[in-house]
């Protein structure tokens, strides 16, 4: 069998308020958009039938030499036959234009057999219920072209091609023909949306899945039951891709479930791989929807936590992105992981040390969404079992991502000195959801014992005079979406320490870690002109609030956009932009004040009324294929709701109290974008 690649498109992820659930779910914006494709995934959205043993007893004295000429060559003497009206001549002509489209260089040949005008025979063809060696040929030769881009796709359906195939897949009692015609629809439905939801509509699946339960009678051949399971399950998979669609779309592929389910013990890894991708899509986002035959228990998530120790990555990635699923739902889901010891294998060396960087950041990426949880579930990954989990993914913040990959990988925009730095701005999300919580036992553990502050302080430290204890460059200056987010973390512990004012995290932040500094330095670097002699205005011409009104910049600092490390050579900047500039000027204006008898690094936590606690927002379901190109880099604080990523020094946008029952709204969140490719 061989796969042929198919067009591209994407798979986003959602990015909410400080503290966040996520997945790398589809943005939602009107249209569906394919997915694209992963570069682990072995199975693509479409297949080209290339077996050369026809199950047709019509003689074709036609060598392959023969074969691969016969286009254009011999166009007219093959269309003749296929308007012969003699039977035995119509299948002697698609015996031979199914191998011509089984040989190599299949996307030109499938030009040639379009540029005969012979789709209205295909249809005839199809609609011929008597004669199942023309309709099972007709298929295959379907099955071929709709392998091939979405331009020659779309000739076929545009023609009429749907409805003979959906009528066969319905009536036919050819269990051959029937699989050929599934074939031939998954291929179409992997084209994209509008395909696959013409194929859902017309009640295929309902079909399909009647078949796969036929495979469940002991008399079924068990070659001829792989194979149909094959097929079918694998355009159930197909019919299954997209995500952020609508429930009258999900509502219609969740009928599944249950089989899928029973499925996943099938000891067949292809079979089983599929069944996973399926799950994995169905997952996306159906914990909003309260579905009564989508049920997730403890059983499901121990499954899908046994299958991350398989060895095949076709089943890892997407029992690891159903996980993530689970994990964005709401308390008890990932109550059920926890039960089902998900935090061990998630956080273990195998995951996140993994030679390919997708399996690294989605293990991260489930950590990041328990941490998302209550109090007690943050605890679990932090604290619980010596903090293991914690500290090997503080490991990656403090000595970057070690995976064994090849860096041509994604291509080198994705790695630096520290790795890939997208591996270490899914750390940054579990530290910055665990600190969220503004628990002090859980910030404690993580300044005290595993030595937070100095891992994020060389990360985002701008100054030529960097410490030479630094293991790693500035790797947050050069990628805004990593930046944002380690400053989301100092933001986090210092407010946890204006909470628990006895604490020691301020002291280890300004004395220990030289923050104050590097805030300020960053402040100059994200303001509009970093030359600038004097800060005036904040957006919308606003006074600077009061800590910030006694500050100045020397005259003599240089507006280079580049920071040199005394260890690790120079780092190219990013332009550091609005975001970084709001995050900054609000660590200062809520934990700083200044003036000359503190040189500017004075606390004021006994000044100010504590605020309440902020949102906890999610970053929704992970559900299809793909995991991350990054646009979040662009996505500024504006493009944000009021109560989003930041709080005002009286404490706005607070959750009031410690309930978590919160309705969360899918379209309250700004997504931000996790894509992964799979081949």
């Amino acid at each position: 069998m061989l796969a042929t690649r198919s067009s591209a498109a994407s798979k986003p992820r959602s990015s909410a308020q400080l503290k966040q659930k996520g997945s790398n779910a589809q943005r939602n914006q009107g249209n569906d958009q394919d997915e694209e494709d992963d570069l682990i995934e072995q199975l693509n959205r479409k297949l080209s039938n290339v077996t050369l043993n026809p199950s047709t007893n019509i003689p074709d004295e036609m060598n392959i030499t023969d074969i691969s000429t016969m286009l254009p060559a011999f166009a007219q003497p093959l269309y003749n036959l296929l308007a012969s009206g003699n039977y035995e001549q119509q299948l002697l002509a698609m015996v031979r234009i199914r191998k011509y489209l089984s040989l190599q260089d299949v996307l030109p040949r499938i030009d040639h057999v379009l540029a005969l005008d012979c789709i209205n025979f295909f249809i005839t063809f199809l609609n011929m219920s008597d004669c199942p060696d023309l309709q099972y040929e007709t298929a295959w030769v379907v099955t071929n072209i709709a392998a091939g881009t979405t331009a020659q796709t779309e000739k076929l359906v545009e023609a009429g091609i749907l409805a003979p195939l959906i009528h066969n897949l319905r009536v036919s009692r050819c269990v051959h023909v029937q699989t050929q015609t599934i074939w031939a629809l998954g291929n179409i439905s992997g084209d994209g949306p509008p395909y696959r939801d013409l194929i859902l509509r017309s009640g295929a699946l309902e079909v399909i899945l009647q078949l796969i339960e036929m495979c469940e009678d002991p008399t079924v051949a068990k070659e001829q039951k792989y194979m149909i399971l094959k097929i079918a399950v694998w355009c159930v998979s197909n019919l299954c891709r997209g995500s952020g669609r609508a429930a009258p779309e999900w509502l219609q592929v969740t009928p599944a479930f249950p089989m899928l389910r029973r499925l996943m013990y099938i000891d067949e890894t292809d079979i089983l791989a599929d069944t996973c991708w399926a799950m994995c899509r169905i997952l996306n986002g159906t914990h909003k929807m309260n579905l009564e035959n989508v049920v997730i228990d403890r059983e499901l998530c121990s499954r899908f936590v046994a299958l991350l120790s398989e060895p095949h990555p076709t089943i890892q990635v997407p029992s690891l992105r159903s996980l993530i699923n689970i994990a964005s739902g709401p308390e008890h889901h990932t109550q059920l992981l926890i039960d089902a010891m998900a935090i061990p294998v998630l956080g273990s060396p195998e995951l996140l040390a993994h030679p390919n960087s997708t399996i690294r950041r989605d293990a991260l990426l489930g950590i990041s969404n328990i941490t998302a949880g209550t109090a007690d579930q943050v605890r679990e990954v932090t604290v619980q079992d010596n903090g293991n989990v914690m500290r090997r993914v503080l490991e990656i913040l403090r000595r970057g991502d070690l995976g064994g990959e090849d860096q041509g990988e994604d291509g080198p925009e994705f790695h630096t000195e520290g790795g890939d730095w997208r591996v270490l701005r899914e750390a940054a999300w579990v530290v910055s959801n665990a600190t969220s919580v503004l628990d002090l036992e859980i910030t404690g553990h993580l300044v005290y014992r595993l030595e937070l502050l100095p891992s994020i302080a060389q990360l985002i430290d701008p100054r030529k005079t960097r410490k030479l204890s630094y293991i790693l460059p500035a790797i947050g200056l050069s990628h805004t979406a990593l930046l944002t987010k380690l400053l989301d973390i100092v933001f986090n512990v210092l407010r946890c320490n204006e909470h628990h004012p006895k604490e020691q995290f301020m002291k280890q932040w300004v004395v220990d870690c030289e923050g104050g500094s590097i805030l300020l330095e960053l402040l100059r670097l994200s303001s509009q002109s970093p030359t600038e002699t004097e800060l005036r205005y904040l957006d919308n011409n606003k006074m600077l609030p009061r800590p910030l009104q006694h500050l100045r910049f020397s005259q003599t600092d240089s507006g280079e956009m580049t920071s040199t490390s005394a260890r690790s050579g120079s780092v190219t900047m990013a332009p550091l932009g609005a975001s970084v500039k709001k995050r900054v000027e609000t660590i200062l204006e809520n934990f700083f004040e200044f003036g000359p008898e503190n040189e500017g690094f004075g606390p004021f936590f006994s000044e100010r009324q504590q605020g309440s606690t902020s949102g906890r927002g999610r970053r929704d379901g992970y559900g299809s294929d793909y995991h991350e190109d990054d646009q979040d880099d662009d996505i500024e604080d504006d493009d944000y709701h009021d109560s989003n990523g930041y709080y005002s020094r009286n404490g706005q946008g607070g959750r009031g109290g410690e309930s978590n029952d919160i309705d969360y709204d899918l379209d309250d969140m700004e997504e931000r974008v996790s894509r992964m490719n799979l081949v």
